[in-house]
């Protein structure tokens, strides 16, 4: 990924013509990336309840006290 300077530099050398198109694009990428996290908090936090309140998943953790590698 270049730096930010560089990329200022390489938009700052486009004619002026193209800054609207250049706003738009960002725009765009900022609205897909906010979509993207919205959509990981969903998915999250619907799986939050099932992780804490599914025996299944939450079995193992009463290992989380005990040392993995001490052996006996």
């Amino acid at each position: 990924m270049p730096e930010r300077s560089a990329l200022v530099e390489e938009i700052y050398s486009l004619p002026l013509r193209y800054y609207n198109e250049i706003v738009d694009f960002v725009g765009y990428i900022k609205e897909k990336k906010l979509k993207e996290y919205n959509i990981l908090e969903k998915a999250a936090e619907m799986a939050a309840d099932e992780y804490h309140n599914d025996k299944e998943l939450t079995s193992f953790s009463v290992l989380d006290c005990e040392d993995f590698y001490e052996t006996r």
